[in-house]
């Protein structure tokens, strides 16, 4: 050992073995930073942009889109109706109010119907003896699936059927403005509804 320093020692700095300065291994970790002198140069320069807040009363309008809407899974006669949890009536309004009118509020939906309507060739199962109260939800359907409910595309039948039956409802929730008429004039006034559109009688079981 003694031989072995001695020798360094004497030797000249070109003879000398270069020593590794780091220990073999992992490699170190190589960090590239962008360069952020133009960034800040031009932050400098001009103020920034101001940030768009959430509730913008004129946001941009966002692109249409052509893809069809994507309904949750249906019901069938394995699963349990709420099994993952259900929104009432008024959890349902509320949140379709809060995203409308750009979004919905996919989910089930947990109601017992107070009442039915029918306007326009479409059937209406409503959360609330008044449509027009403002925590009613409505499911609304075509004469198909009323028929395929009910055994038949009436409205006396519908409501002998449903009225104070509980159901829970798959589908989107969505805000809808409703215009008033008075013979068949607009009135310049309105209010609005939260449907759910059922296009599958599957949509709707008992719960």
């Amino acid at each position: 050992m003694f031989l072995f320093i001695w020798a360094l020692a004497a030797a000249s700095p070109a003879q000398r073995p270069q020593m590794p300065h780091k220990r073999p291994g992992r490699p170190p970790l190589v960090l590239s930073l962008p360069d952020v002198s133009d960034d800040v140069a031009a932050t400098e320069a001009k103020p920034p942009a101001p940030v768009r807040r959430a509730l913008d009363p004129q946001p941009t309008p966002p692109a249409r889109s052509t893809q069809p809407l994507a309904y949750p899974p249906l019901l069938s006669a394995s699963r349990k109706p709420c099994a993952r949890g259900c929104l009432t009536p008024v959890e349902a309004v509320t949140f379709a109010d809060t995203v409308a009118p750009k979004a919905g509020i996919a989910g089930e939906f947990d109601l017992t119907i107070a009442s039915v309507g029918e306007r326009q060739g479409r059937y209406y199962l409503n959360s609330e003896e008044d449509y027009r109260e403002r925590n009613c939800l409505s499911i609304v359907m075509t004469p198909d699936i009323a028929q395929t409910l009910v055994g038949k595309a009436d409205l006396e039948t519908l409501a002998v059927r449903m009225k104070g039956k509980r159901i829970a409802v798959q589908g989107i929730a969505r805000r809808v403005r409703i215009d008033l008429t008075d013979r068949g004039q607009s009135t310049g006034s309105y209010y609005y509804q939260v449907h759910v559109v059922v296009t599958d009688a599957r949509q709707i079981a008992p719960n």
